[in-house]
């Protein structure tokens, strides 16, 4: 009775491995193209989307891809003052962004998270300071720390950028954007109709 019983099981999920395999693999596909897509759009718009990423706030942050994020972040150390580089996707110890101001070498690992960060990201940065012979390393996030990362950031001098210090980063830097000159016709479209130029 048992033998018969477990045919049609075994016929029942073999129908529907056959009918939702297709269907995950079609929304995986598509789920790529997009963000093909949205990459090639970024790379594509160049300094106009690193201008308009600092138009974004926090919730639309929220909505980035990683990559995004490090753009983000690289444009706004930029405007703050830095020089702003970002590493390599892949084998980058530890480090999204490497900043550069008077002598100073800072490592920055960027978090773009619905979650709160863990201590494994101190460590990470901790080690890519080493590393890359940095004088300070950051952990910047749109998120919030985990305690077990506070208190490690604490020992090991770890500087921690929150989504509130970040909002508040962000606010000063877009308050001076305004000082920057202009210096092409696209520019000035980009300020004049930033909706133009949406991601």
């Amino acid at each position: 009775m048992t033998k018969g019983t477990n045919i049609p099981k075994r016929l029942i999920f073999i129908l529907l491995f056959i009918f939702f395999l297709p269907l995950i693999i079609v929304v995986w596909v598509f789920k790529n193209i997009i963000k093909m897509i949205r990459k090639n759009k970024w790379r594509k718009n160049g300094d106009i989307g690193k201008k308009l990423l600092l138009n974004s706030d926090i919730t639309k942050v929220d909505l980035m891809e990683g990559y995004e994020f490090e753009e983000y972040l690289r444009a706004l150390f930029f405007y703050a003052g830095y020089d702003a580089k970002v590493t390599q996707r892949s084998k980058d110890f530890g480090a999204d962004l490497i900043l550069e101001k008077n002598n100073q070498v800072i490592v920055v690992q960027a978090k773009r998270y619905n979650k709160t960060v863990g201590a494994r990201s101190v460590q990470e940065v901790y080690s890519a300071k080493e590393h890359y012979k940095a004088t300070d390393c950051s952990v910047v996030t749109n998120s919030y720390f985990s305690p077990q990362a506070e208190q490690l950031a604490k020992e090991l001098g770890v500087m921690l950028v929150d989504r509130d210090e970040l909002m508040e980063m962000w606010k000063q830097v877009t308050a001076t954007i305004g000082d920057i000159e202009i210096d092409t016709d696209i520019d000035k479209d980009f300020y004049n109709n930033p909706n133009k130029f949406a991601i």
